[in-house]
């Protein structure tokens, strides 16, 4: 391989996620996904790996852990909005 050919070899790198947010990580890879088409994401137990040209970019860890905390921080807060939600308007369980 000269070195022209591995230049143009997608680079790679992984993030190992914590096995306490692991419940949030395949909602959290479909969001990155959309946010980010020119990276291929694996996902293997704990394990995501980022294919493509920016793949080893720190910013990609960093892009990825924050969709993982966001899904979380979002599921975990749902029933308080929920219920201040029907608590404001008065109707509970609204379902359109």
């Amino acid at each position: 391989m000269n070195g022209l050919e591995m230049e143009n070899q997608p680079s790679s790198s992984h993030l190992i996620i914590d096995e306490l947010l692991i419940r949030w990580l395949p909602d959290a890879s479909v969001r990155f996904q959309y946010l980010h088409p020119e990276l291929e994401l694996s996902v293997n137990g704990n394990i995501v790996r980022f294919t493509g040209t920016n793949a080893t970019d720190p910013r990609v860890k960093q892009e990825f852990q924050f969709c993982l905390y966001r899904q979380k921080i979002f599921e975990q807060t749902l029933p308080m909005r929920k219920m201040l939600i029907e608590g404001v308007t008065g109707i509970a369980g609204r379902t359109s």
